[in-house]
């Protein structure tokens, strides 16, 4: 997957490839200038619908995959670290997600946040409305703030729900059976007399067996007397 992470009024900010090997993927990003990014880390992760209207709330949240629940979510990504100069890259390996998993029917997008994310990596030390720790947005966003750069890695709807196309076909089958030389031609004769006429009726039923054509050659003796046997 090759894309290039835009602003929403359409400049470009990074390029971005994920490849997949060995059950791996490997996130790269580069940026292609400076002066959008300030310098610093920048929150960047999957997000799981395929769209990049906007101010690119039309994401949704970030990904997770089927049966994860926990934090981090499978869409988190090493930040991104801008230099002084406003140029970074970063290169990443991870396992929480295939490339199938990117490509479900909402699709997906990567973001790159105007700020640093903290994995939602809150002390119990500090709490929300007497709970300790995370409330549920820092869960959710890891506080990496507003959405700067988008790109679509798979459009949502991209995967068709219709059900595959199934064909049948009927094949025909001759099955040929040698059959065995029969005896010679036999009739049998029936006859019923009819409870219903004072002429008894004879009724004739012939049942005939085709043979097949068998040519045997028998070498023909000379007539005459036979000859009794010696001692007979």
């Amino acid at each position: 997957m090759n894309v290039v992470l835009k602003t929403s009024d359409g400049r470009p900010v990074a390029n971005a490839s994920i490849d997949f090997t060995d059950g791996y993927a490997t996130v790269t990003v580069e940026t292609t200038g400076g002066g959008i990014l300030a310098p610093g880390s920048h929150g960047m992760h999957i997000h799981s619908v395929g769209k990049c209207d906007g101010d690119f709330t039309s994401a949704g949240g970030h990904l997770q995959v089927a049966g994860h629940t926990g934090h981090p979510a499978s869409g988190d990504l090493t930040p991104l670290n801008i230099r002084g100069d406003g140029t970074g890259k970063v290169v990443a390996t991870t396992d929480a997600f295939t490339e199938a998993g990117l490509k479900g029917p909402e699709g997906s997008a990567l973001i790159i946040h105007q700020g640093p994310d903290n994995f939602a990596n809150i002390p119990p030390r500090y709490t929300h409305n007497g709970t300790p720790g995370p409330d549920a947005e820092t869960l959710a966003t890891g506080d990496a703030g507003g959405r700067v750069a988008c790109a679509v890695l798979a459009p949502a709807g991209s995967t068709s729900s219709a059900p595959p196309s199934t064909s049948t076909s009927t094949a025909t089958v001759t099955e040929t059976t040698g059959v065995p030389v029969a005896p010679p031609v036999t009739s049998s004769s029936a006859t019923s007399t009819s409870p219903t006429s004072t002429t008894p009726s004879t009724t004739t039923t012939t049942t005939s067996t085709t043979v097949p054509t068998t040519t045997t050659t028998i070498p023909t003796s000379p007539v005459g007397p036979v000859n009794p046997m010696p001692g007979g």
